[in-house]
């Protein structure tokens, strides 16, 4: 049973060693898909004017060197590096297209971490005849009800067909339906995810808030996220 670690990655080294050493001995393989999208671009280069579509703070550099990495595929747009990413939609496709089929998946960002029992939670979503899982995520940081005990899933068996449409969070299947709404999911919190996003240079994390609003004006927006989506856009625009 082969398990890929799936890396969403663009200049993103602060946290990079805790992700890598988080997984390096759960996962066969680290799937890397390296650079930024179109839209995020627009608003990284509001305050880096020298940035690139591709990673240069020797993000790349750390997964080549890092000690006891497994083997790794570095995936870029299919243009050339030199080109961004469409959106996130496409991106996270592109990684998720790199799996085998039958092989299982887990999704992890280079400003998470997992803790706890991999091992044995793994074992236990192969062996609960569901074809994706789902554990509990914290940000450190915040107040406790940031604790999400049944987060969006992160850990899938492939099957053909497997594509993100519409938001970067609702993995579906080959007739477009969303897996986590579709199919029945393990759920274990012997492991948990760990999002340091609050803790990220403010050269990131202004740029990835005005683009997280962005998307929220097009429409990318969970149900239960619309007061706290508000609040932050009258903050943002004085209202």
């Amino acid at each position: 049973m082969k398990l890929h670690a799936l890396l969403n990655l663009y200049n993103d080294r602060t946290f990079l060693a805790a992700t890598l050493e988080s997984i390096k001995d759960h996962v066969d393989t680290l799937i890397v898909a390296d650079g930024a999208y179109n839209l995020y671009y627009e608003r990284y280069r509001e305050f880096t004017e020298n940035a690139k579509p591709y990673s240069t703070d020797g993000s790349i550099q750390i997964i080549q060197s890092f000690s006891d990495a497994p083997p790794t595929k570095i995936l870029y747009p299919p243009e050339g590096r030199e080109h961004c990413w469409l959106n996130q939609t496409v991106k996270r496709t592109a990684l998720v297209d790199a799996v085998p089929a039958g092989d299982w998946f887990l999704i992890i960002d280079a400003d998470e971490m997992m803790m706890g029992d991999v091992q044995e939670g793994m074992e236990k979503v192969y062996d609960s005849g569901c074809i994706g899982a789902s554990t509990p995520i914290y940000t450190p940081g915040t107040h406790v009800d940031r604790l999400k005990m049944k987060w969006h899933p992160r850990i899938f068996r492939k099957s053909m067909g497997m594509h993100y449409s519409g938001t970067h969070w609702h993995l579906r299947d080959k007739h477009k339906r969303i897996i986590e709404e579709k199919y029945p999911l393990y759920w274990t919190d012997i492991m948990a995810l760990v999002h340091f996003k609050p803790f990220r240079d403010q050269t990131r994390l202004i740029p990835h808030q005005n683009y997280m609003v962005d998307l929220m004006m097009r429409g990318w927006l969970e149900p239960h996220d619309l007061g706290e989506v508000l609040m932050t856009i009258n903050k943002l625009t004085g209202q």
